[in-house]
């Protein structure tokens, strides 16, 4: 896809000193490819924690509702 981007001066050169890519294009493609992975990565490790957290606490609610069955017919030594 082509597309114009209006670029800093300053960060173009930069970019092309600091950066291995022999393009500015290829520059900007590694960048917004890393920019979508973290962002991914980031999105998936909320979603972890939430379902993380609904399972312990069904957990939790479970382990309450037989604990009084864990007990029954227990000898008290």
């Amino acid at each position: 896809m082509r597309t114009t981007v209006v670029l800093r001066d300053d960060l173009v050169k930069k970019a092309k000193r600091l950066s291995e890519q022999t393009t500015l294009s290829g520059l900007l493609n590694t960048c917004l490819a890393d920019w979508i992975a973290q962002h991914s990565r980031r999105e998936l490790k909320a979603r972890l924690v939430e379902e993380y957290r609904s399972g312990r606490q069904e957990s939790h609610r479970i382990s309450r509702e037989f604990a009084h069955v864990d007990k029954e017919d227990w000898p008290l030594w």
